[in-house]
């Protein structure tokens, strides 16, 4: 699963993510560098229980690859993150 929806809060809250980003993640799909990485460098996501790294991949920040972190960062609560979830 790929984040090309709105990171850091909802609609109208936060930002799209960028294009930037998302080909960075598909080139990181299609070169192997996500298929390399040890299981210890993943982590379950909370609520959906889908796996994502525990770092930056590339270039991209690890807040946009963990949309809990990046909504907290932006200023959004914990309840607004799970109820949008």
């Amino acid at each position: 699963l790929v984040n090309t929806g709105w990171v850091g809060g909802g609609y109208g809250v936060g930002d799209r993510c960028s294009l930037k980003y998302t080909r960075q993640l598909i080139d990181a799909i299609h070169d192997g560098t996500l298929a390399d990485l040890p299981e210890s460098e993943w982590e379950e996501m909370p609520i959906f229980g889908l796996k994502m790294p525990k770092n930056a991949i590339k270039d991209v920040p690890k807040e946009i690859l963990r949309p809990e972190e990046a909504w907290l960062q932006a200023g959004q609560s914990q309840e607004a993150f799970e109820k949008q979830a």
